[in-house]
């Protein structure tokens, strides 16, 4: 019997294979088409958006009622934040809806919403639109309409800077408000026009139209245009603004926030006859008096902290505090009398460890300090009473003040032997050990400042402030049109100079109060050379207080 041939079946799989692949190859060059990537190669798209006028609503329209805007562009776009990038002038009263279509947007209002009559507005979208492919932002773009039969066209541009630091202020709201409506309008009202800040601190307010205007600025943290944060940095312009008048100008102004007034956070008695005050600043300028109190009482003041001392007698009866800062208000607060009479233990509280070439060392105490036995001081090194290393000594109300003979770049512990210290109520101390050091002069700079320019009827705070803003060196000065600022070891590093204009002299950094209509003290920044160790160095600095054209002028 002969076998089946084989052949053909194995060239009908063969043709069907080539059939399929052909399927297979004409199925996926299908779905490449209907799926279009985008193409590779060629220049990045850098461009923003750009709006097609002829297929998007019209642009300054006038007698604008109620509707629809739409926004057409030449690509695909995108919405980014619109609820705080796009700005809306004079606010709405409502939110409005923002839908991205391709390359359409269309903003629409709310059914509640109440159009002004006879205002320009003005639609600011910030950095809100971008396109989708490169995310190119469109900044700042406009769209502006009127309810009335003409577009409004002045301007004015604010320059906003921080009042303590000098640095502009950025997304800080500049709004004018009608002069009509009086200082606490920031307090009550939005704003008929505004305008925010860019990194540069220049809000520019466009399409105004001719009025008399108030101008504020308003560090706006909830975005409700309107001063009610306790937070929120605010300021004014003084003068009117009058357009078209001052149409095209610059005006400058600085924003602050608020002086919180001054409240004690935590009050009580330390012991039978220590009274202590912890305040939510530092008290520096206030004063107190007890009315009535018969007996003497010595007050410490050390940071947000005071304590009233009223030793060797004890407080058995309650008593009356009135406090007072300087241009603020009175405060009366009614204290009862200890519950625990006891007196605590004569105790060190506090050292200065680390001490400068010349500088003395401070031992603080719990009590105040009645006397100090130079005999019983030791140096560890010799371990003979007689070789004290101490060349002199003073104390002040709670404070030992050691004026140590230590060399520079060197360290030295002393023994302060059992009733070296004893204080009001005849207490004395155990045996105390104290440690310091002393910088070397090698690792510390030098620096001679002539500030020219003064005011000699002003009273000034000069500060010298480390990178991280902390006060390092302070001087009270008066009555000077120039002043020679000799700061000997100081420690290398950026520091900058901070002047205050200390008006009302009450030793402080006083901020404005825009309803008040009170303008906050002037400060001035300067930079000062950076310093390094070893190194001696002189700077003058003009610092335009009072220039020699204001001297002829008045």
């Amino acid at each position: 019997m002969k076998q089946p041939k084989t052949k053909p079946e194995k060239q009908f799989s063969l043709q069907g294979l080539g059939v399929l692949t052909l399927l297979a190859f004409l199925v996926l060059f299908m779905e490449s088409c209907a799926n279009p990537v985008a193409p590779t190669g060629g220049p990045k798209d850098e461009d923003p958006p750009v709006l097609d006028t002829l297929a998007s609503s019209p642009l300054l329209p006038v007698n604008f009622t109620k509707k629809d805007i739409t926004l057409e562009f030449d690509e695909f776009i995108e919405l980014d934040n619109p609820a705080t990038s796009i700005v809306i002038s004079p606010p709405l009263q409502e939110r409005p809806e923002y839908r991205v279509r391709g390359r359409r947007l269309i903003m629409s209002f709310h059914d509640d919403e109440k159009l002004l009559d006879n205002t320009t507005y003005t639609i600011n979208f910030g950095d809100a639109i971008r396109d989708i492919t490169e995310r190119n932002v469109l900044k700042n773009f406009l769209y502006v309409f009127s309810t009335g039969s003409f577009i409004d066209s002045l301007d004015l541009r604010v320059n906003i800077t921080d009042a303590f630091t000098g640095l502009p202020a950025e997304g800080v709201i500049a709004m004018l408000h009608p002069w009509s409506v009086g200082d606490s309008a920031l307090v009550k009202q939005k704003p008929v026009h505004f305008a925010v800040s860019d990194k540069n601190g220049m809000a520019h307010l466009q399409y105004l139209r001719a009025d008399s205007f108030r101008l504020f600025a308003l560090e706006d943290q909830n975005r409700n245009y309107i001063l009610d944060l306790a937070g929120e940095k605010s300021g004014f312009h003084p003068d009117p603004i009058v357009l078209p008048d001052n149409s095209g100008e610059t005006i400058e102004i600085s924003i602050y926030k608020r002086k919180d007034r001054l409240f004690s956070s935590s009050r009580r008695w330390r012991d039978g006859s220590k009274y202590s005050l912890v305040y939510n600043r530092p008290p520096v300028a206030l004063e107190f008096d007890f009315p009535g109190l018969d007996i003497p009482f010595v007050p410490t003041h050390h940071g947000d902290t005071i304590v009233f001392h009223f030793g060797p007698e004890i407080i058995t009866d309650s008593l009356m505090l009135v406090t007072s800062e300087i241009n603020e208000g009175t405060d009366t607060v009614r204290i009862a009398p200890p519950r625990n009479t006891e007196i605590a233990p004569l105790r060190k509280s506090k050292i200065s460890a680390n001490l400068l070439p010349g500088e003395k060392a401070i031992v603080r105490f719990n009590h105040i300090v009645d006397s100090f036995n130079r005999d019983s001081v030791m140096y560890v090194d010799t371990l003979i009473v007689e070789n004290q290393n101490l060349r002199n000594f003073a104390f002040q109300s709670d404070s030992l003040i050691l004026d140590l003979n230590l060399e520079s770049g060197k360290r030295g512990e002393w023994i302060l032997l059992p009733g070296a210290v004893t204080d009001i109520f005849g207490q004395t101390n155990d045996s105390i050990r104290l440690n310091f050091s002393r910088q070397a002069t090698s690792a510390l700079a030098q620096l001679e400042i002539l500030f020219q320019q003064l005011d000699s009827a002003q009273q000034y705070i000069f500060n010298l402030e480390d990178q991280r803003e902390n006060v390092v060196r302070t001087v009270l000065v008066s009555g000077k049109s120039e002043f020679n600022w000799n700061l000997v070891n100081i420690r290398p590093d950026r520091y900058t100079i901070r002047i205050i204009a200390d008006v009302n002299r009450n030793r402080i950094w006083d901020p404005g109060h825009p309803i008040q209509r009170r303008k906050a003290e002037q400060i001035k920044v300067f930079k000062v050379i950076e310093l390094r160790a070893n190194w001696e160095f002189e700077q003058i600095i003009e610092t335009g207080f009072f220039t020699e054209k204001e001297e002829g002028e008045e």
